[in-house]
């Protein structure tokens, strides 16, 4: 154990000072805003490093006896503010340490810096050197008293020194706290309620005069650079890089060496920054030695005006040499004080050691901010290839291979960078580890962090959205809306930034608030508009396409859609093009027009099969299957299901996975192979029922009470077809929902309960007709006929079904239409003679073959018990029973027990007509 008990007041350790009397944390000098139970548990580390400080002692310390309060809970939290405000990390702890279920051991050095004595104390000249040389015993020098010895109130020589040194510290107190007022806009540790933010900058690429591409990568590389020097001691705020991208292709901007007043004006509505840094570079040629130059502008968002133009040259082997010298000068003309030597050491510690690195990073980092994803993957492996120490490398691919749709491997990298993180700065190993919670799906986590991060920097939007982010996909909806709430109060231009609505949206939508959803969509189409932030406009009009589809504005659809699209061409991101040709397709799907939804879907799946983004590409491979299904081919359709489960599966979806199995499961359950098909439905189940995605659960769960049903088990269907209908209805799933009770209608109708089983496919067709749902409207058409049929409203359920025949063949959904034409032919035989029946059993010949040769099992043994009842009902006895006696011994082999009892029911029927006959 290190003593301490000698000490005064202040205790040290790293570059940090802690005074106990006053209750401040102070880094290098500059005083750190620390909580008071966060600082009481500091103390107590303190005065025992080395040792474990229990969690009892902890709690005695911090409340008093018989205080009620979530301990572990509030201890946690505690420490979390601790660690965050002297840059540790419970991971990879440089000064706390986690002793599980005991408590937490200091491990860094204590020391006890030299206090300064009270005022009529003689200071004398410590041995430290460095306040001061003391003369060495025996030198034979005279010594020589240092100033602070001078400074005593035993002389009236002292007391005048003093009196002045008082005075000049005074005065300079009072200029300190004027320049804070004005210049110093954010106190570090935290906000007290009103952001005051610092000055920002945004460090633009630089324009590459030598035009040689092979040093294109410096563009990137040195404006990162410059952006870090130029943070360090965070006394200007960066604007973030990617948004700088963004901005860009936006605005159609070129890099430039400098920007006229236009341009200024234009960046500074899209980014909000007050000031920006413009240049070129040029490599001068072998001649020169490997000589570089870098020519910069500072420029006055606000007033257009140039305030500094800088030149500086160096070599590309002492890159950081050259930057830290224009960052010097351009700090000096923004007002801010030089970057101390620990600073110094942060920022070249965060850089990579080896020059290929340097290049490969860099290159990869372009690429990933102009959404070329596959390039910046495979530049960013060889980087980590050639450094695998360095950090920012794996951080960086971990991001591309998330947008890529490869979970596992994201999250594999994202580790990897938070291990090799603890030589980063605060906030960027904070960054680093919160990016790390999220490829873990360790919300929790990720919004301590984040809520930490915004907490201390309470000036920085991308913090605060974040941690929202963080929010919305754990489910706390009102949680992220509260911190929606604290960015809106933030000082303009922040609280006007679109992305503040899209999470409002987000956050709404989760709580089935669609009319807040749509007033935050509307304020972010205005604010992006009124920017020039196109792709922000763009992504809000898309989400405007999907709110006005799901509720039913579908004269709006079509505006929203085109609109985006149009954004996206013009911005040249094809990604964005394809998901409004996706839009396109779920739209056109809705309205039951499927070859225009498969041609939306294949445009689509070329763009992501191109960008390899493989999440994406999984889904339209879904997408296609359903719509293949629809078309009667389910040959195709299985195959893009196998190769949506085969991609799902290879980047470690598992939501994916299950809605993949949903599909097989359907084709399955057509082709009559029914314990195969309820085998995958139930494993589809048991996946959603682990992530918690409902909506696909209960999608599963119809799927295998459709094969419940099929197979006869009439009370486990309804039992798991109610199940189904409460999880839509808990998720505000209006359309899903009633799609399930049309189900629920079929087993009415097996009931022989026509009425009811009417009065609820009319229900379900209300709400398809409100939502738009033209596909379910037209099964829901269907229902309806044969429910009036077997009323025997055969009139009424004529004039339905006809609708349903020509819905059917313009959409051409083959089930649909197979399944229409036995409903016709029953109907047709009701209302005909004996010789026209006989037509309608022709037609049902027709629908057998189509149906097998189509694989549609199921709906070919549904018109063979129509031909059969016909038959029988039409006088044809021997040939009818004949037909019933073969389809009833052939369903019950297949496993159709419902088909097979109708079958017996019929030839009973039968039986008992013609008993009755011979009894008459």
């Amino acid at each position: 154990m290190q003593a301490t008990e000698s000490c005064g007041h202040t205790r040290g350790f790293g570059v940090f000072e802690v005074d106990l009397r006053s209750g401040e944390l102070r880094k290098r000098g500059v005083r750190i805003k620390l909580q008071e139970q966060p600082f009481q548990i500091l103390s107590l580390l303190l005065e025992r490093p080395g040792e474990v400080v229990t969690r009892d002692e902890l709690r005695q310390k911090l409340w008093a006896a018989h205080t009620f309060v979530d301990f572990d809970r509030s201890l946690n939290k505690a420490m979390t503010k601790l660690r965050f405000a002297i840059g540790d990390s419970a991971e990879s702890p440089r000064y706390v340490e986690t002793i599980p279920r005991h408590g937490y051991r200091f491990l860094a050095p204590v020391s006890c810096p030299r206090e300064e004595t009270a005022v009529g104390t003689s200071i004398r000249n410590e041995t430290d050197g460095v306040t001061g040389t003391q003369a060495k015993a025996g030198d034979g020098r005279e010594r020589v008293p240092s100033a602070l010895e001078s400074l005593t109130l035993e002389t009236p020589a002292g007391r005048k020194r003093v009196s002045v040194l008082v005075a000049a510290i005074g005065a300079a107190l009072v200029c300190v706290f004027v320049y804070l007022k004005t210049h110093q806009s954010v106190v570090l540790g935290g906000s007290s309620g009103i952001v005051s933010p610092r000055r920002s900058v945004a460090v633009l690429s630089f324009k590459n005069l030598s035009g040689d591409s092979q040093e294109a990568w410096l563009s990137t590389a040195l404006s990162d650079w410059l952006t870090t020097e130029l943070t360090a001691g965070e006394q200007v705020r960066a604007i973030p890089a990617e948004s700088i991208a963004r901005m860009k292709i936006e605005l159609s901007l070129p890099d430039m060496e400098s920007l006229g007043r236009d341009s200024l004006a234009r960046i500074r509505k899209n980014l909000g920054t007050d000031y920006v840094v413009a240049g070129s570079y040029a490599a001068l040629g072998a001649m020169s030695q490997g000589q570089i130059r870098l020519d910069l502008h500072l420029q006055d968002a606000r007033s257009g005006e140039t305030v500094a133009a800088i030149s500086e040259s160096g070599t590309e082997a002492h890159l950081l040499d050259l930057v830290s010298r224009a960052g010097e000068h351009l700090r000096d003309r923004l007002g801010i004080r030089a970057v101390t030597r620990e600073e110094a050491a942060e920022v070249a510690i965060a850089l990579p050691s080896n020059s290929q690195t340097t290049k490969l990073f860099s290159e990869g980092l372009a690429k990933l901010r102009v959404f070329d994803t596959l390039a910046a993957r495979d530049l960013l492996r060889k980087a980590v290839e050639t450094e695998p120490q360095y950090a920012l490398s794996h951080a960086a691919l971990a991001s591309a291979w998330e947008q890529l749709g490869y979970d596992e491997k994201a999250q594999s990298e994202a580790k990897k960078a938070f291990n090799l993180s603890s030589n980063l700065s605060r906030a960027e190993r904070l960054l680093v580890e919160g990016r790390y919670r999220e490829t873990s799906r360790d919300w929790g986590k990720a919004i301590e962090i984040y809520r930490a991060l915004f907490e201390f920097y309470p000036d920085n939007l991308d913090y605060g959205l974040a941690l929202t982010n963080s929010e919305l996909m754990s489910n706390k909806w009102p949680e992220a809306l509260a911190t929606i709430d604290s960015l809106r109060a933030l000082p303009a231009p922040l609280r006007d930034d679109p992305r503040i609505d899209l999470a409002e949206n987000d956050a709404a939508r989760s709580l089935g608030d669609m009319r807040r959803a749509n007033a935050a969509l509307g304020r972010a189409a205005e604010k992006a508009q009124a920017a020039g932030a196109s792709l922000l406009l763009a992504k809000a009009r898309r989400e405007q396409a999907w709110l006005f589809e799901n509720s039913g504005k579908q004269a709006e659809v079509e505006g929203a859609i085109r609109e985006a699209k149009q954004l996206y061409v013009a911005a040249n991101d094809r990604l964005g093009v394809a998901a409004t040709a996706t839009l396109e397709a779920i739209a056109l799907e809705r309205q039951a027009d499927y070859l225009g939804a498969r041609k939306k879907y294949e445009e689509s799946l070329e763009i992501y099969r191109e960008s390899g983004s493989k999440a994406s590409l999984s889904n339209e491979y879904n997408n296609l299957g359903d719509i293949l299904f629809y078309l009667g081919d389910l040959e195709g359709a299985g195959k893009n299901f196998g190769a949506a489960l085969a991609t799902y599966g290879e980047i470690g979806d598992q939501n994916g996975v299950a809605l993949a199995q949903i599909g097989l499961a359907d084709i399955l359950l057509a082709k009559g192979k029914h314990n195969e098909a309820k085998v995958t439905y139930e494993s589809s189940l048991e996946i959603c029922r682990q992530l918690g995605s409902r909506g696909r659960q209960a999608a599963s769960l119809d799927g295998a009470a459709n094969a419940l049903r099929m197979e006869g088990d009439t009370d486990g269907a309804r039992k798991r077809y109610k199940e189904a209908i409460s999880i839509f209805g808990e998720v505000g799933d209006r359309s899903e929902e009633a799609h399930v009770r049309l189900h629920l209608a079929e087993i009415l109708l097996d009931e022989g309960k026509g009425t009811e089983a009417e009065n609820l496919a009319r229900q379900s067709a209300d709400v398809f007709g409100q939502t738009r749902a033209g596909r379910y409207l037209v099964e829901a058409n269907l229902l309806q006929s044969n429910a009036l049929a077997a009323q025997g409203q055969n009139a009424k359920a004529r004039a339905l079904i006809e609708q349903v025949m020509k819905a059917a063949a313009d959409s051409h959904n083959r089930r649909l239409e197979l399944k229409a034409a036995i409903t016709a032919a029953r109907i047709q035989a009701a209302l005909a003679s004996p010789a026209e029946a006989a037509e309608s059993v022709r037609r049902l010949r027709t629908v057998i073959l189509n149906a097998g040769e189509e694989s549609f099992i199921d709906v070919g043994l549904d018109a063979r018990l129509a031909a059969g009842e016909i038959e029988l009902s039409s006088g044809n006895r021997a040939e009818g029973g004949a037909d019933l006696e073969a389809l009833e011994k052939d369903a019950k082999n297949g496993g159709f027990l419902l088909i097979a009892r109708k079958a017996a029911a019929a030839l009973e029927s039968r039986q008992d007509h013609g008993a009755l006959r011979v009894q008459n």
